[in-house]
């Protein structure tokens, strides 16, 4: 059986550092054109507050020109710092929202592939909202099927 060695066989860019989700909108755009996947990795602490309510993009630059908001499957964790995910779910119509007041730390993993992203939109983004929450938030991206390999990929920020 082999690994997975994310330094060689992905791109790890962190979309959000620990922050409070306050008035956090808008993460790191990636561009998306050399890799075949994303997973999107959102950790949050203890909850404090409303809803975080996250929304993924999909954009013809990293500026958000021509942005669309796009479905995606995640994965959702919400039983007080454990390692275990509840079944895959298709966001197709709504964003994912962690709204469990009384669980601290939740995370979740959004998977897309690349190939259900728009065509001629090849920047990738999430949106948070949660205005009314104080909830500390982490989000990190592991991008995988690159067409160049190595610890010393290109980057995909602007």
């Amino acid at each position: 059986m082999k690994g997975f060695n994310i330094a060689e066989q992905a791109h790890v860019v962190i979309g959000s550092y620990p922050i409070s989700a306050n008035g956090v909108t808008t993460l790191e755009a990636v561009n998306m054109e050399n890799y075949a996947h994303i997973s999107v990795l959102i950790a949050t602490g203890a909850t404090n507050g409303g809803a975080i309510t996250v929304t993924a993009y999909n954009a013809a630059d990293a500026a958000a020109g021509s942005a669309a908001v796009i479905p995606f499957n995640y994965y959702l964790e919400t039983t007080a710092s454990t390692d275990v995910l509840a079944a895959k779910v298709l966001n197709s119509t709504t964003a994912l929202a962690f709204t469990n007041d009384s669980i601290s730390n939740q995370m979740a993993v959004i998977e897309l592939d690349a190939a259900e992203m728009t065509d001629g939109l090849p920047w990738f983004n999430i949106t948070l909202s949660g205005a009314a929450t104080t909830t500390p938030i982490c989000v990190m991206y592991v991008m995988s099927g690159s067409r160049y390999e190595g610890p010393e990929s290109p980057t995909v920020i602007s």
